[in-house]
């Protein structure tokens, strides 16, 4: 099988980086509804994710990723180093808070407008130009966000936190999640996943300072053992290695995987339903980022680069 795969590297890389991005998003659909079955408060689970994950990514950036350890450790006390391990522990709380907050799937919705924040971000940082669609496209995928807020709370079954509060937490995560992968691909010799390990200990110190001891242990361990060190860092290492080879707009479209089938497992494991309406709008922010992946990446190859 790993003869197989290696094959399809050298002979398709491109390919090759949609199985590893189809790959990570398969493993990540879970992590919502692992979520819900751990049964922890917002900073125990943010503890637990943070430091598990977070010593996860160290040990597999230093076993397979590193090429020159001391000089990634430097790289991280540039500005952007910096902004990225900021970044990335932003991500890791905002995702935390919100999907505790609220439905999944207005978390998971706001979370999939990633793809629209990196075009935005790469106008101002790489000079990528974007036409008057691809504006149309952030209004239009707005909207449909902000359909599925305003009827985030007839979801049956899931937390009854606020939608809205829920809802901004995931567009700062999909923001978080933008800056960190527009600056990866700006500056290469940034050792992005050794400044994600780092950001996300520190996230975990955030819920471990925010907890009461009392709350920390877990009733059930399997589910924080799982997402910890299994679903988040592989997730994570196979969407952020998948650009290597293929674009990162496609990557960009196979995530919205996670926006349809997050919420489907939570329905199936825990009984947390989305409204019809809110499954409508779910689906219109897909369609449209779907839209103007396809528009911009496959039907109009010339403007790749342009959003």
């Amino acid at each position: 099988m790993l003869t197989f795969f290696l094959k399809i590297r050298d002979t398709k890389p491109s390919l090759f980086g949609v199985l590893i991005a189809l790959f990570g998003i398969l493993v990540l659909t879970p992590d919502t509804l692992v979520i819900r079955l751990s049964e922890l408060e917002r900073w125990p689970l943010l503890f637990w994710r943070g430091i598990l994950m977070g010593a996860v990514l160290m040990l597999g950036w230093r076993m397979f990723f590193s090429q020159n350890p001391s000089f990634e450790w430097r790289s991280l006390f540039s500005w952007q180093g910096l902004i990225v391990i900021i970044a990335f522990s932003m991500n890791s709380i905002t995702f935390t808070l919100g999907i505790v907050e609220t439905s999944a799937t207005v978390v998971l919705t706001a979370v999939a407008t990633m793809p629209v924040f990196a075009a935005a971000l790469s106008f101002f940082m790489l000079g990528e130009r974007q036409g008057w669609l691809g504006w149309l496209t952030i209004l239009a995928a707005m909207v449909g966000i902000v359909f599925v807020v305003l009827n985030g709370e007839d979801a049956s079954g899931g937390p009854k936190g606020s939608a809205f509060v829920g809802g901004f937490f995931g567009l700062l995560t999909a923001l978080a999640l933008a800056i960190v992968f527009t600056i990866a691909r700006k500056y290469q010799d940034l050792s992005v996943f050794l400044a994600a390990a780092i950001g996300a200990f520190l996230s975990g110190l955030v819920g471990l300072y925010m907890s009461n001891f009392e709350d920390i242990v877990p009733n059930l361990v399997w589910p924080v053992l799982l997402m910890g060190l299994i679903i988040l860092p592989i997730s994570f290492a196979c969407l952020s290695h998948a650009p290597h080879f293929t674009s990162s707009a496609l990557v960009s479209l196979l995530m919205l995987l996670e926006m349809i089938i997050g919420p489907f497992w939570v329905w199936l494991g825990v009984g947390e339903k989305p409204s019809p309406k809110m499954i409508c709008g779910s689906a219109f922010v897909a369609l449209i980022i779907g839209a103007h992946i396809l528009r911009t990446q496959w039907l109009s190859p010339q403007k790749s680069e342009k959003f």
